[in-house]
Order: C-alpha cells, then structure tokens, then sequence
C-alpha cells in the first residue's frame, strides 16, 4: 500500500487550460489524461490525500471520482461545493461522500519523517497581507511543514511548503517517499537544490 497526495485536477475546468498552459488541447484531452496518469501509478488500495479542487462541477466528482484507483480523503478546497467553511456542505458533502471520498476536512495532521506535517487546500496565509483572497481560511505559519494545492504553478516549494498541484508533478500523485525526502532534506537542501535546476 502506498500514500499518495495531489491536487488542483479542476476536472471540466476549460479556462485552466490556459492559465496555467497545460498541455491540452481540450478539457475532455484533459480529463482523460489526468484520469488515466492517476489509475496507472495508484492501486485500488493505496491512499490518496487529495488537497482540493477536485472538479468545477459536482457531476464531475459523482462522474469521475469513481473511477479513480484508491481510497481517497479530500482537504477541501475552494472549489469544491462541500468546503465546510466556503461552500454549502447541508447540500454538497453527501455527493462527495457518495462519489468515493473515504472522509472530508478542512485540514489535517499526519507524521512524515518524523515530523508532523500539515496537510491543507491553502498554503500560509501572508500576515503582511491581510486583503489576501481567503486570508481567514489560510493556515498560519508556525515554523511547520505544509503540503497544500491552490497556488498550482505558482511554486513548486516555498520554504516548509510542498505544493502538490498536478502541474508540478507531470499531472500525476506524488508519493508519501518523494515528499519524505524532501521534508528530510529540508528547506535549505531544497533551495540549494532549485539552484541548480
């Protein structure tokens, strides 16, 4: 069994084709790369910590969630309809239950490598910038490590944060093994390590 961790598929998502120039040429393209990328490195009993933003429409997760290999726990994010905090969860949590994910959270503690990491759809909240677009929802900084989505290509890492969006990882999961040896290096490794991509 293997833990995985992703996020940020936007599946039925047209316009992120173009915002984020993935290599596409049309959602449905799109959608079945992403679904085929997933079922071929997941076994149906691995796990997988998916941080938000699993698809635009709800029909898409009742539609391709079940599809997809694992047992899958959703971080939600702020496109997913039943985010407790953002969305309408009264309406929306069922569907996603029904669709295939094992559990739903806002955010989660899990160990990696020793260290106690936190899993969540948002990466840190920027103190100096309180006008930030979901301020109040993202985590607060406390010298720890994060795993989050959200930001997609934005970064790959940013001191203590991992971001697991598919356009950093070839639109595919990414091991619980891979983001070990990241965390184990740690921060300044990954730095020295960006220098010379």
């Amino acid at each position: 069994m293997t833990t995985w961790f992703s996020s940020d598929h936007h599946f039925g998502h047209t316009n992120i084709i173009k915002y984020c120039n993935r290599p596409f040429n049309s959602v449905s393209h799109m959608n079945a790369v992403m679904e085929s990328s997933w079922n071929r490195i997941v076994a149906p009993n691995d796990i997988v910590y998916y941080l938000g933003d699993f698809a635009m429409q709800p029909q898409l997760v009742t539609e391709i969630l079940p599809r997809l290999n694992g047992t899958k726990i959703l971080i939600a994010g702020n496109h997913d309809r039943c985010h407790p905090r953002i969305g309408n969860p009264e309406r929306w949590l069922p569907v996603y239950l029904d669709a295939g994910f094992m559990a739903v959270h806002t955010e989660l503690e899990i160990e990696i490598a020793g260290q106690t990491v936190l899993l969540h759809h948002f990466p840190y909240r920027a103190e100096t910038e309180p006008q930030q677009k979901y301020y109040n929802q993202r985590p607060v900084d406390q010298a720890g490590w994060l795993i989050h989505g959200h930001v997609h290509d934005r970064w790959k890492f940013s001191g203590r944060q991992i971001n697991v969006s598919v356009e950093n990882w070839d639109f595919e999961p990414v091991s619980l093994a891979v983001l070990a040896t990241y965390i184990e290096a740690g921060p300044r490794a990954i730095e020295d390590a960006r220098a010379y991509d």
